[in-house]
């Protein structure tokens, strides 16, 4: 199994716990409010989406991670096609640091 196979599925397992939000919107909410762990950005999530989100988490002191996956393979591992996902659990995080802890990952 891959390390992003590895990844796809502690996703889906971070969704079916309800520790996930999806999409811009929510996401910012949800670091303005200090309930976001970790933001994770697709591999194609778009340049402006992703800058906002980035400006957004310096402010907030919210740590980013890019994801080397595209807006597909995340929405086929947790159902709901998003650029920009939210962890709201500090134990998925420190995982999913883990998983993506190779260095090149962190925005």
């Amino acid at each position: 199994m891959t390390n992003n196979e590895r990844l796809l599925g502690f996703l889906g397992l971070c969704r079916k716990a309800g520790k996930m939000i999806f999409g811009f919107d929510m996401t910012v909410e949800a670091m303005q409010k200090k309930n976001a762990e970790a933001v994770l950005i697709s591999k194609d999530c778009s340049e402006r989406t992703a800058r906002n989100i980035k400006r957004i988490a310096e402010e907030t002191g919210t740590t980013i991670y890019i994801l080397p996956l595209s807006m597909d393979e995340i929405g086929n591992a947790v159902a709901k096609r998003a650029g920009v996902l939210t962890v709201c659990d500090s134990g998925f995080s420190k995982k999913i640091k883990e998983l993506l802890d190779n260095g090149e990952h962190k925005a």
